[in-house]
């Protein structure tokens, strides 16, 4: 398995402002906080990535004993604005912790290239013995089929923005996608329904966090609630 084996924080503290969880994907996800987190910080939000052990534990159980207890540990001032950015499987992480036990001081969220509808290439290599190995038990349940778990959550909650790429530099499984992709997820199944808004930026799946119009958008959506 890749991936942490525990829950780790890096914060970016500023005292009295917004704060805003960093969530990101399946696997070791080097580049959170990043580009992403530091633009945040800098239009004056406070930060916190929460690095959690997501191919160790299936994704209700990873929002249940790892994600929410540790958004409980840094979210400590209700009155303030909560709001998340999140790649790739932390978008589905995010729809399980707003269904299942949402923050009241909950305002906004970004997801950036999330499998709202599963993954293409998650659905074909869910047979796979090494794919099952390294990204565990919420791998598997990123496919396109009866056992995908974000086909089972829902309409996204009221204040959620969907990015996603256009591009990808992936040679492998680009002959799978029927539409415009950014190499792991296609548009299609990206958009989910009761999205506050949409928008596409050309990047590919493993630098779109970091894609100067993403951090645009994202400021954009935090901001006004649209891109």
């Amino acid at each position: 398995m890749i991936g942490p084996k525990q829950i780790r924080h890096v914060s970016l503290p500023r005292e009295g402002a917004p704060l805003v969880v960093l969530l990101g994907g399946i696997g070791p996800n080097p580049h959170v906080p990043g580009r992403m987190g530091r633009a945040l910080y800098a239009a004056g939000y406070a930060v916190e990535a929460i690095h959690y052990p997501s191919t160790r534990h299936p994704i209700r159980e990873l929002v249940s004993e790892h994600v929410g207890p540790a958004l409980a540990k840094v979210n400590t001032a209700p009155a303030r604005p909560l709001h998340f950015v999140t790649f790739s499987m932390g978008g589905i992480i995010l729809r399980e912790l707003l269904r299942a036990a949402p923050p009241e001081n909950f305002s906004r969220a970004v997801q950036v290239a999330p499998p709202n509808n599963g993954s293409e290439v998650a659905q074909f290599l869910l047979n796979w013995k090494f794919y099952r190995w390294m990204f565990g038990p919420a791998g598997g349940q990123l496919g396109q089929g009866d056992e995908s778990y974000p086909k089972q959550l829902g309409p996204l909650p009221p204040g959620v923005g969907v990015i996603a790429g256009t591009r990808s530099f992936d040679p492998w499984f680009s002959w799978m996608f029927k539409g415009p992709h950014d190499g792991k997820v296609a548009i299609a199944s990206a958009q989910q329904d009761g999205m506050a808004d949409f928008v596409t930026v050309p990047a590919d799946h493993y630098l779109i966090l970091g894609h100067r119009d993403t951090i645009r958008h994202t400021l954009n959506f935090l901001r006004e609630g649209k891109f």
